[in-house]
């Protein structure tokens, strides 16, 4: 999902009151309304008295990773920029970018109500790897030296390993856990995602943390270089461990934590400070979607009694 500034404005008149809504309003409602549901289903449903330590903010991966989801579709629908990332091959831009908005919105809420949530998991994984093959690959090209470009396409390639591992958890079908096709790719999709960003994090403390985007983290931040170096430290080995499938499910849950934790304390502030702008969410909400990825895989992968 790409960063906006400056985005037109949707008004509309009610008995000659002016009322205006900004995108940035239409995405933390849609935000906050998904987000809210799934956790109401994680207590409703009983998961959260039946999981135990870490297990239980595993839970919490379809929440985190659907809730970014629906925000970015209503940017689909009042954000003209989105149109023209649509490729010039391909005709009807606006229609494509409202139908995946719309999309966006659907599989939000399938994954926190568990409606047709493996049809929505899997769509969504196909969804991001295309993005990969039509946009991001073909923009890495242009200039392979681009680090900012490189983490972008890693970016779409981990977005769409989160929702491959819920849909190959969910379609396991007498399965040992872990070994579903969907589950072992989403696992190198991952895994080679957090190895760039951990050495991308080692060489450039100062930029945000997490997902290692152009954008130095604001000074403002107490310890601003700390997180981004502490998430470098955890990355190297976990991503090591889901290369080589060892202890996957204790090394993307122990990453899953780093990122929310890094969440709390650099990106919820940043939205915060700058909640008047899709800049502020977009960052959040990429950050937490990226770790909500990161548990949708944990949940995929087997329980180890060593771990």
């Amino acid at each position: 999902m790409q960063r906006n500034n400056a985005p037109p404005r949707v008004v509309a008149e009610r008995k000659g009151i002016v009322v205006s809504i900004g995108p940035v309003t239409w995405a933390y409602a849609a935000f906050g309304l998904v987000f809210a549901i799934g956790v109401a289903g994680i207590f409703r449903r009983g998961d959260w008295k039946a999981a135990r330590g870490l297990e239980k903010l595993i839970l919490f991966g379809p929440v985190f990773y659907a809730a970014p989801i629906a925000a970015f579709g209503t940017e689909h629908f009042t954000v003209d920029a989105i149109v023209s990332m649509v490729p010039s091959w391909i005709p009807w831009h606006r229609f494509w970018a409202y139908f995946v908005g719309a999309c966006l919105i659907a599989a939000g809420l399938s994954l926190v109500t568990g409606i047709r949530t493996s049809l929505a998991a899997g769509l969504l994984g196909l969804m991001f790897f295309l993005f990969v093959v039509l946009m991001d690959f073909p923009a890495w090209l242009q200039d392979p030296k681009d680090r900012f470009a490189t983490a972008l396409m890693l970016r779409q390639l981990a977005f769409s390993g989160g929702a491959l591992a819920l849909a190959g958890g969910l379609m396991q079908s007498g399965r040992a856990r872990g070994t579903h096709p969907l589950a072992t790719i989403a696992r190198y999709f991952i895994a080679i995602a957090v190895l760039f960003y951990s050495l991308q994090q080692f060489l450039h403390g100062s930029y945000v943390p997490a997902i290692p985007l152009n954008r130095p983290t604001p000074e403002w931040i107490p310890g601003r270089t700390v997180w981004t170096y502490l998430a470098a430290a955890v990355y190297a080995p976990a991503g090591a461990l889901l290369l080589i499938g060892r202890k996957a499910r204790a090394a993307a849950t122990w990453l899953g934590l780093t990122v929310f934790v890094i969440e709390l304390a650099v990106y919820v502030p940043i939205a915060v400070a700058e909640r008047a702008s899709l800049t502020g969410i977009n960052f959040m909400a990429d950050t937490l979607m990226f770790c909500g990825a990161l548990l949708l895989l944990a949940g995929a992968m087997p329980r180890e009694s060593t771990a």
